[in-house]
């Protein structure tokens, strides 16, 4: 059976669920993360600003009141239940589905499980539990035809390739997009609370106390959502030329013993990616994704021309 086909067995649909659920489960740990360090510490920080203010003090009639103190210990408690809560949240569903979905793959592209790699294969029960979940709530619609193949006259391995380059290729469109908006974000969160810092007059140590208290956790989500996109990026960009490198392999005349051994080193780094990779908000995947899916499907069809006049 080709990976056209396979890839909407029930077996593998229930996989792709499985995972999809997991990853969203290690994302809502991730919003949790974002809503301390972003939303609630920035809010904290407006509101110092405000209560400190002569100009809203004197509208509203309150008196004046410094609690950048408190916003400044809100920071570090923030900080704080980052790394010893909501961390281990997010890498333990993280991995667990990152395992998921490399087991879906390497079944349908019919690779041996690199358990030196990847550990023992995730538990039948645990990929059922999950699945099962996910497609009682969802449908099996959107994980219908997960890959962009349509033609059935390519060989096996050149099949593998070009789901494995769509999948890269995704993934590194959608890092670059959401890379450009969270700096954009950051910068304009913290231009707003310096302007209105200075446009009402604060006190120069309020004015301070509030700026780092909303640097420390806005830097910390920034640094860590930035530097993880950017080396999954690196990496992906790697792997995107390396798969081109086999693809040129291919058009030379490499056996079907090299092509699977090359897609198969091509996966272990897919894998040790998966894993690891910053989780994007479900968010930016939906609002980018019709542009997205329509530039992976015209490569592949590329890719697919390029091979049927290896294959016939």
């Amino acid at each position: 059976m080709n990976i056209q086909t396979a890839q909407n067995e029930r077996t593998t649909i229930l996989k792709i669920a499985a995972a999809r659920r997991l990853y969203s489960k290690a994302k809502q740990y991730n919003n949790f993360y974002m809503m301390l360090n972003v939303v609630l510490i920035t809010t904290l920080a407006i509101f110092s600003i405000g209560l400190n203010s002569d100009f809203f003090a004197q509208r509203f009639g309150f008196e004046k009141v410094d609690i950048s103190i408190w916003v400044a210990v809100a920071s570090i408690a923030v900080l704080s239940i980052n790394k010893l809560v909501i961390g281990s949240g997010i890498d333990s569903n993280r991995e667990t589905a990152a395992k998921i979905q490399e087991l879906m793959d390497r079944d349908l592209f019919k690779l041996s499980w690199n358990s030196a790699l990847a550990g023992n294969k995730p538990r039948f029960e645990e990929i059922t539990k999950n699945g099962e979940w996910y497609l009682s709530k969802y449908g099996s619609l959107a994980l219908e035809n997960w890959y962009a193949l349509n033609s059935t006259r390519i060989s096996h391995y050149h099949q593998v390739l070009i789901c494995q380059n769509s999948s890269l290729y995704w993934d590194v469109s959608l890092r670059k997009k959401t890379n450009s908006f969270i700096i954009w974000g950051g910068v304009c969160i913290f231009t707003v609370a310096l302007v209105a810092s200075l446009y009402l007059n604060l006190p120069m140590q309020a004015v301070l106390i509030n700026l780092v208290a909303l640097l420390g956790p806005m830097l910390d989500y920034g640094y860590t959502s930035l530097k993880e996109n950017k080396d999954s990026i690196v990496q992906s960009e790697r792997l995107l030329e390396c798969i081109s490198s086999t693809i040129e392999q291919a058009e030379s005349g490499a056996s079907e013993v090299e092509l699977q051994r090359l897609t198969e080193r091509v996966q272990d780094q897919i894998f040790s990616k998966r894993k690891s990779n910053w989780l994007i908000p479900d968010m930016f995947y939906r609002f980018f994704r019709d542009q997205d899916e329509v530039l992976m499907t015209q490569s592949s069809a590329q890719l697919e021309e390029r091979f049927e006049t290896l294959d016939v």
